[in-house]
């Protein structure tokens, strides 16, 4: 198969269509699909060959997506590098993979500098922006200049390596997810399936969210389709709203955080977003009431996708006309669930001895499907742990209700024990959000002679609200079974979050742990 098969197709159909902005930049699909010829080009004139490793270390920008689709292209995998990391994890990823070349903005020069003579693979140094003064280096732009816009003459076999996705490493060091270009042409074709409205070529599809990670996605999606796509360097709400209304945005993904902030926006109702018709959301969860919230605010204009690394987006997703924020308890109880299984994706949910669980109990997700990830690069046991007999086992833990809806309760390994029974963290951080004094929290196990393991809750209160901890305590019991309930409470004034955004409890519950031979 040709390499660019799914991310030429609009280029031939919508050519003179804008296909991306991104500041003062405005280039059509045609444009964009030189310069991804132009870069896949000049790195086989530089001596790269199918099947090394190119990273690519920059924020939101044009240079980004034509590294992310150029390189492939020319038959060569993808690292997309996560520009909140230290340069001691960028180090630990690109030795892992052994990398051959490096693609990076300028900006970044400070981080990277001092690794550069660590990475013994690393053979190309390519800088978008102004050439720094440290290593041998190419010019990005120089580079590309002159070189054919014609596809090249690189064909790959489907089951080849497309990209290697690191995950975030919070429990261990980072893992490279496989990306074949049969699993990528998969994904967004069951992406495409799954649609619960069309995508046209009109739509405008605001990005603001690391292209690198959950926002490539969507990006693609509406890439494929002929979209335009609208790309912002960082999330600034008034920046968001501003370009809703002067661009006349259709669609956007938003993290939970971001919907927040947005409600939290005192001139949200001074801008006109009439022409939004599909706000996404996802990766991480949402308490219902702010969710209806966004909902009177924004429409019933809401999907959510459940995804991982190493299986996307969507697993499950709760379509708009689930979102029900007025009707029966069961259907407003569905806001906190994570939706059905999408078209072309099995999930069971079962025990430790791999067995399936009755409805409404706890399990194991696992999924088979053929988008899912080929397995961890250089790491032949974690793979065969987490892929078996077609099935990937994911480590979240969640329970199905009778009419299929999935509520994902937790991470396997964030699970407590205590006095023999299994607690969720998210089970009780859920409850502890309902309270109106809560602004975030964050729940773990630390060590009890007693019972092996106590909850403790770590909360940041919301600015204006006093509260006390027994207070905190009482609500809970009286809206959860009594064992789960937090035995301590501490208020802080902010929670550790990994380069990802998301909570670090790992970090939380070291100081409870240090010096233990055991962590449970």
């Amino acid at each position: 198969m040709k390499p660019g098969v799914l991310f030429t197709w609009p280029a031939y159909r919508h050519p003179d269509h804008e296909a991306i902005v991104f500041q003062e930049t405005r280039i059509t699909y045609d444009q964009v699909n030189c310069n991804i010829n132009r870069l896949a080009n000049s790195l086989i004139s530089i001596g790269l060959s199918k099947g090394q490793k190119v990273a690519v270390l920059m924020n939101n920008c044009v240079e980004l997506v034509e590294c992310l689709l150029g390189v492939p292209r020319a038959g060569l995998i993808v690292i997309l590098l996560n520009a909140r990391q230290s340069a001691k994890e960028h180090l630990e990823i690109m030795n892992d993979c052994e990398v051959d070349c490096l693609i990076l903005s300028s900006s970044f020069e400070t981080i990277i500098e001092p690794i550069i003579s660590l990475i013994p693979s690393l053979k190309h140094i390519i800088v978008a922006g102004n050439k720094y003064k440290g290593q041998p280096n190419t010019s990005y732009s120089e580079l590309v200049s002159g070189h054919p816009t014609t596809e090249p003459s690189v064909e790959v076999m489907p089951d080849e390596v497309l990209r290697l996705q690191y995950t975030s490493g919070t429990t261990g060091k980072p893992k490279g997810t496989i990306y074949s270009f049969e699993m990528i042409y998969n994904w967004m074709t069951n992406m495409i399936i799954n649609l619960d409205q069309p995508i046209y070529p009109w739509d405008v599809n605001l990005n603001v969210g690391p292209l690198t990670h959950a926002a490539g996605n969507n990006f693609m999606l509406y890439f494929i389709k002929g979209a335009k796509n609208i790309i912002l360097e960082r999330f600034d709400e008034e920046r968001v709203l501003w370009t809703i209304q002067k661009e006349k945005v259709t669609s956007m993904l938003l993290v939970p955080t971001m919907i927040t902030r947005l409600l939290s926006h005192p001139k949200l109702f001074s801008y006109d977003l009439s022409s939004l018709r599909r706000i996404w959301y996802g990766t991480a969860p949402i308490s219902a009431d702010k969710l209806e919230e966004a909902i009177s605010a924004f429409g019933p204009i809401f999907r959510q996708n459940y995804g991982m690394t190493e299986c996307p987006q969507p697993i499950t997703f709760l379509s708009p006309e689930e979102h029900v924020i007025r009707g029966t308890e069961e259907q407003r109880r569905r806001l906190a669930s994570a939706g059905r299984p999408a078209l072309g994706v099995e999930i069971k949910l079962v025990d430790q001895d791999g067995q399936v669980v009755s409805k409404d109990e706890i399990g194991e997700v696992a999924i088979r499907t053929n988008k899912i990830a080929s397995g961890y690069w250089k790491k032949e046991e974690l793979t065969a742990a987490a892929f078996r007999n077609g099935w990937f086992f994911a480590q979240d833990m969640a329970r199905m209700d009778s009419a299929g809806y999935i509520y994902i309760v937790d991470r396997k390994a964030d699970m407590i024990i205590s006095g023999g029974f299994n607690i969720y963290p998210h089970e009780v951080e859920k409850i502890l959000l309902e309270h109106e004094a809560v602004e975030e929290t964050a729940v773990i196990g630390v060590p009890d002679e007693l019972w092996g393991e106590s909850v403790k809750a770590l909360v940041v209160i919301r600015e204006g609200f006093t509260i006390s901890e027994q207070e905190l305590i009482e609500f809970c019991r009286n809206n959860m079974t009594s064992y789960k309930k937090p035995k301590t409470v501490e208020f802080v004034t902010s929670l550790p979050r990994n380069t990802y955004g998301k909570i670090n409890r790992r970090a939380l519950r070291e100081p409870y742990w240090k010096g233990r031979d055991r962590r449970v």
